[in-house]
């Protein structure tokens, strides 16, 4: 959902309106400082202008790379002034380390913003609810009932299905043999979209019902990364009312709850009818979760929405966007893209296509390729900022009590200190020995979900998903960029809405491997 940074890559900063209000308004409140604020350690910046802060100096599409710059100059613990709120950025892992796990109970917060207080129903959704008793709760729910492995595992059969559809959308682009390029990245937004809306809601919700959802979420997510005065400047939060950004808000909201009361309905109904069956899908689960009231802080049908959202936002856009980057890297490497069909090929020929899912055991090779691809393409590059609760030590500087805390894991994925000479370079070799080899966020230069407390609780359920398409896309096809671009050209540009995707959309040339396929491949593919 929205985050600062994700604000600021949508649209100019700020209008020659808005800067005036701003102005009146701090003529009116008048400037206040306390008098010992020259005696706090505050962390060191780049200096600020007045009213806006530091806002200029993430005017881009790429705030990860403008903050890593900043902090190159400033320091791995840098304080910016956005708009009227203090902001704290951390880019080195001693720092990160300190913020995500020695003194995480001060960081367990998220702050609210406008659109996640209006879209994710008053911030009851996993991502921005405040740390404490229901965010405790939602978690449990989230790693025992909804996200655990044996869950995700339930969930291998919809994962095959979409993912071969996905595999005969490309047969068909492919099937004219004239080099037409394919839009390679609405085809993954597309199957990650279907596999968690049928790990959602199962039966509940028929193709022209998933369709509405999704339309209703598109809507809600379009309106969520754009900027929002009031998250800058607490005192202008009347400018959004103004706009008719909150009209928006609540209307995208009205509409996405009407979808949402009918597939609950049917949902619901479904649960009646077969009273003995007991349903996988995810809102089934949650339903019965609600009806048992067995929870420390029992949940209602607003929370599930709340929760639901948080899937579809958190979970299809980071899938696609990281596939989509994992062939845009391979696609200027040829000699890696050659080694991992090379290895998945030799593993997968005269297999069952149901083989490919938990294929990665035998394909150690692309596995390293998919850990190279989250290091240089981390899915959320500035992890969703937590609020300081208390005054607190990082990296030697005082953090007020207030402050937004924002954890730069893009800049530390790629530092050379920690990485090498080569740290912009994609080489999953480095894999091999002594990397950082899993997910689990312990080693603060790779953190690709996250860490700690607020660590993202869907990271299984993403990598089956991530894993599982990026096997069949170089399994099943050759790959080659369009004609007149060569592997230097491909435009790289990255645009930071809160995941990090791809400022143009993947366009390739499929040209369909030549295996030898057993007759339960051919039937699988039909």
């Amino acid at each position: 959902m929205k985050t600062i940074l994700m604000e600021l890559s949508a649209a100019p900063l700020l209008s020659v309106a808005l800067v005036s209000l701003a102005i009146l308004v701090s003529v009116l409140l008048g400037r206040r400082s306390t008098p010992d604020s020259k005696k706090k350690r505050r962390p060191p910046g780049p200096r600020r202008l007045p009213l806006i802060g530091n806002l200029l100096h993430l005017l881009t599409s790429e705030p990860p790379v403008a903050l890593r710059d900043l902090a190159r100059k400033h320091g791995p613990v840098m304080y910016l002034r956005l708009g009227q709120v203090d902001t704290v950025v951390v880019s080195s892992p001693a720092a990160a380390q300190e913020v995500l796990r020695d003194t995480n109970l001060a960081f367990a917060s998220r702050p609210s913003f406008v659109a996640t207080e209006i879209v994710c129903y008053g911030n009851l959704d996993v991502a921005f609810a405040p740390y404490g008793a229901y965010w405790r709760t939602l978690r449990k729910i989230c790693t025992v009932e909804l996200l655990s492995a044996r869950k995700v595992r339930q969930f291998a059969a919809i994962r095959d299905d979409e993912t071969l559809a996905l595999v005969r959308a490309v047969q068909r682009a492919a099937a004219g043999g004239g080099g037409e390029p394919v839009d390679l990245g609405r085809l993954l937004m597309s199957c990650t979209n279907s596999i968690t809306a049928k790990a959602t809601f199962g039966e509940a919700c028929d193709a022209d019902l998933q369709e509405q959802f999704l339309s209703a979420i598109a809507v809600v997510l379009e309106l969520s990364s754009g900027l929002c005065v009031g998250d800058l400047f607490p005192s202008l939060r009347f400018v959004d009312v103004v706009t008719g950004l909150r009209r928006r808000l609540w209307r995208a909201r009205r509409q996405l709850d009407a979808v949402f009361d009918e597939i609950i309905g049917r949902c619901e109904a479904r649960r009646e009818r077969k009273k003995t069956a007991a349903a996988d899908d995810l809102l089934s689960v949650m339903l019965r979760i609600k009806d048992e009231g067995e929870l420390e802080f029992p949940i209602g049908t607003t929370n599930i929405k709340a929760v639901v959202v948080d899937l579809f936002t958190a979970g299809t856009d980071t899938t696609s966007s990281t596939a989509e980057w994992i062939m845009s890297e391979l696609i200027r490497n040829p000699e890696a893209m050659a080694k991992a069909q090379m290895e998945i090929r030799q593993a997968l020929d005269h297999t069952s296509a149901q083989d490919h899912e938990g294929c990665m055991g035998v394909l150690p090779y692309t596995r390293m390729v998919i850990m190279e691809a989250l290091r240089l393409h981390p899915p959320v590059p500035l992890l969703l900022p937590r609020v300081c609760r208390e005054t607190c030590d990082i990296g030697g500087f005082e953090v007020a009590s207030g402050s937004r805390v924002m954890v730069n894991a893009w800049a530390m994925a790629r530092s050379p200190m920690h990485w090498g000479e080569d740290a912009e370079e994609f080489r999953p070799e480095r894999f091999e020995d002594g990397g950082a080899q899993d997910y689990t966020g312990t080693q603060y230069e790779y953190l690709p979900f996250g860490s700690g407390r607020r660590m993202c609780p869907g990271g299984n359920f993403g990598l089956a998903t991530l894993e599982l398409i990026t096997v069949r896309l170089l399994y099943y096809f050759d790959w080659s960029l369009p004609a007149g671009v060569g592997p230097d050209e491909l435009d790289m540009e990255m645009i930071v809405t809160g995941t990090a995707r791809r400022r143009s959309s993947l366009h390739l040339v499929p040209s369909q491997y030549k295996m030898p396929v057993t007759e339960i491949q051919l039937c699988s593919l039909e």
